[in-house]
């Protein structure tokens, strides 16, 4: 039985008897809102640019907003650059590379020494060419005012002409002639000219181990004498040194006296110089990180047909056969990106990287290619047999038509009925 209730009732003036008591403080309020006459309903307050963003809090902690966290990733960034910055700032206190050797020289056995301060190898000659300089040890030998040569304080220019020859050659290599160097104003010091106590010596490489870049190593044997102008007489060279790092090479250099025989059975002292040039850690590994790269690009794209293979679409596939041709134009880029990389002249690197790599690659496109083009000629064949099955069904029938079959079916039946009927009592 359903209540009714009265004006006063249902405006809230008087209680119907039925509900429960509540009390006052408990009713919700009649009166109209400050900012409406609905219940529940306020209108929204307009933002301002001015006001900051609200972060709600979660679990108690603030997050931290996007301008805070591109501001440290940045920081962060900066930091990172000057750290690595500092590797290029030259230690002015460190002691240059040829001064102990130098110094223990003066010391035990003063003499000739020839220092190697530049070694170009170039790989596609094949060729190494060193840069000698002719410096005097010991106070007997060292020409007064040249003192201090890489760092030594017992070592400076020779004082005595000479000519130096390289591996057995008939003609010097070089002449030294300490009476051509001039001298500054003022100070009386020996001005040091380059050209005028240095010289370059080329040499072939020994080019076996060429093939296995960036694990080839290549060697060198060379022999150096020195002979004194005035009296034709050979003075013995105490050592020969060379650098041990280069751009792109580390090289290993020993030394040790030998001597050759002359006319009448005179002997005269000379040096005999071997080196190791091989390709330092850190070219290596940057030259496995760069092969290793383009293999996992190649399966990729090897990947990708397997992947392309259960897809039903087209677009899908020639996605896939955009980014494997983007690794076939990416491969040859990390291939020219490896340190001091020899040319594409068929090393092992190429044999089992490069090429593979690249008929790998290319494959892969071409399979995505002939696989994008069935599926859209499947996908014409399926939209022409559609076609033809609509074209194959008849037109529905109008009402008329249909009501006129079904009564002229009607009709026949009840004919075909009343002759049975006939044809049975007649029969009787």
């Amino acid at each position: 039985m359903s209540t009714r209730h009265s004006f006063l009732s249902t405006t809230g003036l008087i209680r119907p008897s039925s509900t429960t008591f509540i009390p006052e403080d408990v009713l919700p309020s009649r009166h109209a809102q400050p900012c409406g006459t609905k219940r529940g309903r306020r209108t929204p307050k307009t933002k301002t640019g001015d006001e900051p963003p609200v972060h709600r809090a979660r679990a108690g902690i603030i997050p931290l907003g996007p301008a805070f966290i591109t501001g440290l990733a940045v920081l962060l960034s900066l930091l990172f650059i000057l750290s690595i910055s500092c590797a290029f700032l030259a230690d002015e206190g460190a002691q240059p590379a040829f001064a102990a050797l130098l110094d223990d020289v003066a010391a035990n056995t003063p003499g000739i020494v020839l220092i190697g301060d530049d070694v170009d190898v170039d790989v596609d000659e094949p060729a190494l060419t060193i840069r000698w300089s002719i410096i005097a040890c010991g106070q007997a030998y060292v020409l007064p005012g040249s003192e201090g040569a890489h760092g030594s304080a017992g070592c400076g220019l020779p004082v005595m002409p000479l000519s130096i020859f390289v591996d057995g050659g008939r003609d010097p290599a070089a002449t030294y002639d300490p009476t051509l160097f001039p001298y500054l104003n003022g100070s009386g010091q020996r001005n040091t000219i380059q050209n005028m106590f240095q010289f370059d010596d080329d040499h072939v490489l020994d080019v076996h181990e060429a093939r296995l870049y960036p694990f080839d190593t290549y060697l060198l044997t060379s022999t150096l004498r020195a002979m004194s102008v005035p009296n034709n007489q050979s003075l013995p060279i105490q050592r020969l040194s060379t650098l041990s790092v280069t751009s792109s090479f580390v090289v290993s250099s020993g030394d040790a006296p030998t001597f050759v025989e002359g006319a009448q059975g005179m002997q005269a002292a000379s040096r005999d110089l071997t080196m190791q040039v091989k390709r330092p850690a850190e070219a290596r590994m940057y030259a496995l990180l760069l092969f290793g790269a383009s293999w996992m690009l190649a399966h990729a794209t090897v990947a990708l047909v397997a992947f392309s293979w259960t897809l039903q679409g087209v677009d899908k596939v020639l996605k896939h056969a955009a980014f494997a041709f983007l690794v076939v134009l990416l491969i040859p880029q990390l291939r020219g990106a490896m340190p001091d990389a020899p040319g594409f002249d068929g090393v092992l690197i190429d044999a089992i990287g490069f090429f593979p790599q690249m008929l790998t690659s290319a494959a892969s496109v071409l399979m995505l290619i002939a696989m994008s083009v069935k599926r859209e000629l499947q996908a014409i064949e399926g939209t022409q047999t559609v076609e033809e099955r609509v074209k194959e069904v008849p037109a529905p029938l109008s009402m008329g038509l249909m009501k006129m079959r079904r009564g002229g079916a009607s009709v026949d039946i009840g004919h075909m009925r009343n002759l049975s009927r006939t044809f049975s009592f007649s029969a009787t």
